[in-house]
């Protein structure tokens, strides 16, 4: 059916009333497709049903009334849920279905193609914008060694064809998030000036913190080179490698901080390309945000930020610089394209608060450090994958000799400065989590628009995870540069690939009302996003105005002293093994350590020569600390990893339904079995499990894989890797885990041509757990 250039609700409803259902059909569809408003599109929506009825088409009719029930128009959702039973029955399935739609269009794989949401519309109206973003997604794709992909992968996002025992609707229609585009606050006065000193002090502790651990780092990097090179002939140690490096420490961190803005941009330019965006540029995308930045830095006396723009799909923003006078905000073109220009304004508003509060000056410093060891990972990688294939084309007599070894050492080398990646990030997680809730409050003191920091948040989460899905991993800039994003991408695989089938309320609500939600993101890089919705959701009420999300309330701090006494008896269920048992055990063998040392203290005073010993047996205190630690894994083992059975084994559940449980926790051990497409980065770039991204119809879920030794023992030569399996149809056993991110501990990654990448997480728990014995006997012996 033709299209016409300006729909209209009020003619298609005309037409409709008329019984001139071909023209009803065209303004009420060009309507649907193209309106931002929800209320708009659900009443298009609802015409669109009764026209489709007219003609007797019932397959339209019926997948349309099948998304209407999930309407949240209770007056909508009600009209839909009367009809649906009508319309099935007056319409019945076809005994097989054929695999060609009414549109003409055949599935490639099964899938649909995928039609752009309501909500994603904006952009495919700018016709040169999407050219320019596929031939950005193409380039990058061959940058990485890949083919673009002939059919869409977010299929969270993609219809599937109907089928009555399957219950999905017809691939005409897309399910996507509804947004009731809440109103912003028309004059507001800004509140109480915020206390800083919390903020003051995570600063503080986070500069020592990181400062502590670099220089262990260094100190530990110049003592084992040392001692490697004693050992091998024809070497000598390094000598300056046995001085205290503090002072070079210093200096280094010294010259970063002053050149940080300017290596950032290097950085960015290098491998994002990374161009200047003038603020007549910024204007044309986004006129709130335009002045939105004069204005502000006038009423503060601070200089105009420098403003940049990198060409990547991804939405993301972020703000550096040692200065407010050499400050940069950054943001890319799909932040431009995604968000409205209300929404854009918000995420402006909520980098200049960074520059307000000092804080981006810390953050960019611990972000450029942490680029060193990341860049040598990524550039390793890929150089030794180069130079493995050049070896093989240019020396094919040494068969897989020569290749095999070039990889073994790139692979080495690149997953080793990963793992210093990841060891340098812990100490910046507090800080970037508190930082932002800081900024969040300047966006919405700026614009007065707390509803449009909502749907920004949202939005970032979804092309984030679209951007994944796109190009089937995680993007190096995504990775590195987490710590400067407005959402990290960890957090946006789970809201943004799911959120089409279950409303976002239902998906925060883990965040809200989990009791131990505040304990389980000490290794998150920002903070739970329902927990983060509750600022803006409580100023727009302040304002007076209808919020964005009806979010459950968030659970109080814990006041009465039983109660709290009973959280921390039951801490245990809130941390995974791996942190429980360690923390817990540690915790239990310090404690153990500390009552011996002081009864061999108080012996001392007292003269009891018995047990005078205990004071000085160094041994056999630390001893104990291996013992507890070992008890602990020993107790909890067997209920964290039930055995995978029939009985117990959940086939292919909807992850939107595990995710939304607000009372999971991670010890809560739920054998599963998944089917879908394994994402992820390919080859050396993925030795240590790092990026494994289960892509299933219900979601995405992020995946651990370990060796018998860990994550470190993924490096040992393997018959299959889990990254070999990358873009491949996986079925997938493990046990599901939920925390500030949920995952799932893999047992078998399994193949339909029979390969499979068995995961060993128990044994390498139970492992160490032995050493941990062995070791605190054999200190216990010597004592």
């Amino acid at each position: 059916m033709a299209s016409i250039p300006n729909p209209s609700l009020n003619d298609g409803l005309v037409a409709l009333k008329q019984g001139n259902y071909s023209e009803a059909i065209a303004h009420l569809k060009g309507v649907y497709e193209m309106e931002l408003d929800d209320s708009v599109v659900s009443r298009a929506a609802l015409g669109l049903v009764k026209a489709y009825h007219g003609i007797g088409d019932g397959e339209k009719a019926i997948a349309l009334c099948r998304n209407l029930t999930q309407d949240p128009d209770p007056k909508v959702k009600k009209w839909a849920d009367k009809t649906l039973p009508e319309l099935t029955a007056k319409y019945p399935a076809p005994d097989t279905p054929s695999a060609r739609n009414s549109t003409g269009f055949v599935p490639l794989d099964g899938t649909a193609a995928q039609l752009p949401s309501s909500k994603h519309r904006t952009s495919t109206t700018k016709t040169s914008s999407n050219f320019q973003r596929l031939a950005n997604s193409t380039k990058r794709l061959f940058s990485q060694g890949k083919t673009p992909n002939p059919t869409p992968q977010n299929s969270s996002l993609l219809p599937v064809p109907y089928s009555p025992s399957s219950g999905a609707v017809p691939s005409i229609f897309t399910p996507r998030p509804r947004w009731r585009n809440s109103k912003r606050a028309k004059n507001w006065r800004p509140l109480k000036r915020p206390k800083f000193v919390r903020l003051w002090l995570v600063e503080i502790a986070t500069a020592i913190a990181f400062f502590w651990l670099l220089r262990f780092v260094v100190q530990f990097a110049m003592r084992t080179t040392n001692t490697l090179l004693v050992k091998l002939p024809f070497f000598q140690p390094i000598q300056l490698f046995y001085r205290d490096p503090t002072i070079a420490i210093y200096f280094f961190l010294g010259t970063l901080l002053i050149l940080s803005p300017w290596l950032i941009d290097g950085l960015l330019k290098w491998f994002d390309g990374l161009e200047p965006l003038s603020l007549t540029q910024l204007a044309s995308r986004s006129p709130e945000a335009a002045q939105l930045l004069p204005d502000f830095c006038r009423q503060r006396r601070l200089p105009l930020p420098k403003l940049g723009i990198l060409p990547t799909d991804a939405p993301v923003a972020m703000t550096y610089g040692n200065l407010p006078w050499t400050a940069r905000i950054v943001v890319s073109e799909g932040l431009l394209e995604q968000l409205a220009d209300n929404e854009i304004a918000t995420i402006y508003a909520g980098q200049l608060g960074h520059i307000v509060h000092w804080d981006f000056i810390l953050m960019s410093l611990g972000a450029l450090i942490i680029q060193l060891p990341y860049k040598i990972y990524w550039q390793v990688a890929r150089w030794g994958e180069n130079l493995a294939e050049l070896a093989q084309r240019k020396f094919p007599s040494s068969h897989r000799f020569l290749p095999s070894t070039i990889l073994g050492i790139s692979g080495v080398v690149s997953s080793l400065s990963y793992g210093i990646y990841w060891l340098l990030s812990l100490p910046l997680n507090w800080f970037s989590r508190v930082r932002l809730y800081y900024s969040d409050r300047t966006a919405i003191e700026t614009t007065g628009n707390p509803n449009g920091l909502t749907r920004a948040l949202l939005k970032i989460a979804l092309g984030i995870t679209e951007d994944i899905q796109t190009f089937r991993a995680t993007s190096g800039m995504l990775e590195s540069f987490n710590f400067l994003l407005p959402v990290g991408y960890r957090q946006a695989i789970t809201l943004g690939s799911c959120s089409p089938r279950i409303h976002f309320e239902e998906l925060l609500k883990w965040d809200c009302t989990n009791p131990y939600h505040d304990w389980l993101i000490i290794s998150s890089s920002h903070p739970l996003i329902g927990e983060r919705l509750h600022l803006p959701n409580r100023y727009a009420q302040f304002l007076q105005l209808d919020t964005e999300l009806n979010l459950p309330p968030s659970t109080p701090p814990i006041r009465d002293n039983a109660a709290r006494f009973a959280k921390l008896r039951n801490s245990y269920k809130a941390l995974p093994l791996l942190q429980s048992a360690v923390l817990f055990g540690l915790m239990l063998g310090v404690i153990l350590r500390g009552l011996l040392w002081g009864v061999g203290k108080v012996s001392d005073w007292l003269n009891i020569w018995q047990l005078i010993w205990m004071y000085n047996a160094t041994p056999f205190l630390d001893g104990c600390i291996m013992i507890a630690f070992s008890l602990c894994v020993f107790v909890w083992i067997n209920s964290y990893f039930p055995d995978i059975k029939r009985s117990n084994l959940w086939r292919e559940p909807n992850l939107g339904d595990f995710f939304a449980n607000p009372y999971t926790l991670s010890p809560d051990s739920q054998p599963i079995q998944l089917s879908g497409k394994l994402l992820g980065r390919r080859s050396l770039l993925n030795w240590l499990g790092q990026d494994l991204i289960l892509q299933t119809s219900t979601g995405l879920v992020k995946l651990h894989f370990s060796s018998w030794f860990g994550p470190l023992g993924n490096i040992l030569p393997k018959t299959t890797r889990a990254s070999d399996l990358v873009d491949q149809k996986v079925t997938l056993t493990g046990w599901f885990r939920r925390g500030a991110t949920p995952w799932i501990d893999v047992e078998t990654l399994s193949t339909q041509e029979g390969k499979i990448a068995r995961a060993n997480y128990p044994i390498w728990i139970t492992i160490l757990a032995v050493v941990a014995v062995f070791w605190g006997t054999y200190q216990i012996w010597q004592a």
